[in-house]
């Protein structure tokens, strides 16, 4: 099962909180991101009670996480793709 959390962090935070983010062995991906939130993660857990405990008890406990948004992945196709030139 997977889940997208977008998540807000104090300015100045953002390169020590994806470092944090990272080292959890559930996130899959962080994103530094443009727009409305800083960062993304990906999270990869066997069921939605391992993401919730993913989120409150390692995500949320970061100092310079503000606020999280978590969507649960209800299906996806992912495309492959050479890397850029």
């Amino acid at each position: 099962m997977e889940a997208v959390v977008f998540l807000n962090v104090d300015i100045g935070a953002e390169d020590r909180v994806m470092e944090e983010l990272a080292a959890i062995p559930e996130v899959k991906a962080v994103y530094f991101v443009y727009g409305p939130y800083d960062i993304i993660i990906k999270i990869d857990a066997p069921d939605i009670e391992k993401i919730r405990s993913i989120v409150r008890d390692k995500v949320r406990k970061i100092e310079g996480i503000r606020s999280t948004t978590t969507l649960v992945v209800a299906k996806s196709h992912v495309k492959t793709s050479p890397p850029h030139a």
